[in-house]
């Protein structure tokens, strides 16, 4: 059964109203924690929450490891200390410690006294390096080998260690008895080579490192540029102390493009899933650059106040004039339009090319869309007033129909700019296709309609 499958996420739904834990953990027996995530996505707060305090601890804990980080963070508020716990535990360990900010120093403090004493003392020595740097991401679970020992007993401990002992063993680090690093080599080395070899035969001293306190983007260019699987940390005594995992590199990467490609339209914040996110964090994320664009349009109005006169056109209260005033305010109203349309269809081309979201999805997409759009528009159509009537002393017609004009058009953009990169997903078509150029020209367009018609309407102009 695909966990998106309408049916799957109905059942699930079902589930969440059913009292006794023993059937809804015998109807999920079996069940991918992947692809119990991937459906919680598509339910709401408290059918999430129905479902994972009736799960055992351990799959309640799973799951959310897989669910957007945002989503966890906030299902993690709700759900008993024995379920969080558990999550503490198995998150990885630069996750963990960015949890801290979510549940509140106290709980979390509360958290490390129950978790394994060696997992709680890791948090807490990651939690002494600086945000965002490679100490807070690194893992201290690599291996390491003095430079006397043989390959015949470096095999022989990593096939008597625990699964869990180690993150990663494609690289061995050489150190001295002050673990500094003297040298690397691959475990493919070790294992062509003979028994007998030592680490110190098979090593090579030219080894690229990152300081613990530098930034962790930086690390992770470096890692790519070499085309690491691992890159050693080091503190300023040249101790190793943790490497800095592909995995964490690429993810650091791929959010830093993602935060690139989203503020080139105009959407600011830290990459979490289109689905992890609500309403009012969605308006929060457009809003203040609309806002900024918003102003920067006003002085291309100014500019066109200083050389169209309202008072040719036949006296204040004329067609024309009125017309004319009208004008005035073309570079705000498209200008909005196209901007608010230009980051609806940048947010959902990449949720789209990411696999946050499917073509199924597009009925809960327009929702989510319009809901938000109605709440920019609001604001935007407001400040479009005062502008008008405050600010160009418009008069109330015409500040009325910017103050009209404003949310409608900002609504048509967000449909616009929702429906087509959806539809040409669902016909096959790239949804990159639908950029924002494209939305941005055919907003303009329409938006032209839309705002002389309600003119007509409220100000009885003839055209």
């Amino acid at each position: 059964m695909r966990a998106n499958d309408k049916d799957f996420v109905d059942k699930l739904r079902s589930l969440a109203k059913v009292e006794d834990p023993a059937v809804v953990q015998k109807e999920l027996e079996g069940i991918q924690e992947e692809d119990l995530a991937e459906a919680f996505q598509r339910l709401e707060t408290e059918e999430c929450l129905g479902l994972l305090t009736k799960l055992s601890d351990e799959v309640s804990a799973e799951v959310l490891v897989e669910l957007p980080t945002e989503t966890a963070r906030s299902l993690a508020h709700e759900l008993p200390d024995s379920v969080v716990a558990h999550y503490l535990d198995i998150l990885p360990m630069d996750d963990a410690v960015d949890l801290r900010e979510d549940l509140g120093e106290e709980r979390f403090e509360a958290l490390l006294q129950v978790i394994p004493r060696e997992d709680a003392a890791e948090i807490r020595r990651l939690m002494g390096y600086p945000d965002e740097s490679v100490g807070r991401i690194m893992t201290e679970r690599f291996f390491e080998v003095a430079p006397e020992m043989t390959m015949a007993d470096i095999l022989g401990d990593i096939r008597r260690a625990k699964e869990e002992k180690y993150e990663t063993v494609n690289d061995l680090y050489v150190v001295d008895s002050e673990r500094r690093l003297l040298g690397v080599f691959s475990l493919r080395k070790a294992i062509r080579a003979a028994g007998t070899s030592t680490a110190k035969e098979l090593m090579r001293t030219d080894v690229v490192t990152s300081r613990a306190t530098d930034s962790a983007e930086d690390a992770a260019r470096t890692m790519a540029r070499y085309g690491f699987y691992a890159l050693p940390v080091l503190d300023d005594a040249d101790r190793v102390v943790g490497v800095f995992t592909g995995d964490d590199a690429q993810e650091i990467l791929r959010e830093s493009e993602t935060e690139d490609v989203l503020a080139l339209g105009g959407v600011s914040g830290s990459v979490e899933s289109y689905l992890s996110l609500n309403v009012w964090q969605l308006v929060k994320r457009r809003l203040p650059w609309l806002f900024f664009l918003f102003v920067a349009e006003t002085f291309t109005g100014a500019v066109m106040r200083w050389y169209v006169r309202p008072e040719a056109g036949g006296g204040e209260s004329g067609q024309l004039a009125t017309i004319a005033r009208l004008t005035l305010f073309l570079p705000l109203l498209i200008g909005a339009g196209g901007n608010a349309g230009s980051q609806v269809t940048t947010t959902i081309t990449r949720a789209l090319a990411v696999g946050e979201i499917r073509a199924g999805d597009a009925l809960m997409v327009w929702r989510r869309e319009l809901a938000t759009a109605v709440l920019i528009g609001a604001a935007l159509g407001l400040m479009g007033f005062l502008r008008a009537y405050f600010g160009w002393l418009s008069g109330v017609g015409v500040s009325l129909v910017v103050g009209l004009a404003l949310p409608a058009i900002v609504i048509w953009a967000a449909v616009v700019g929702s429906v087509l990169p959806l539809g040409a997903k669902r016909v096959g078509v790239d949804p990159a296709v639908m950029s924002a150029p494209f939305i941005t020209t055919f907003v303009d367009a329409t938006g032209l309609i839309i705002y002389f018609e309600i003119a007509r309407r409220v100000l009885g102009l003839h055209f």
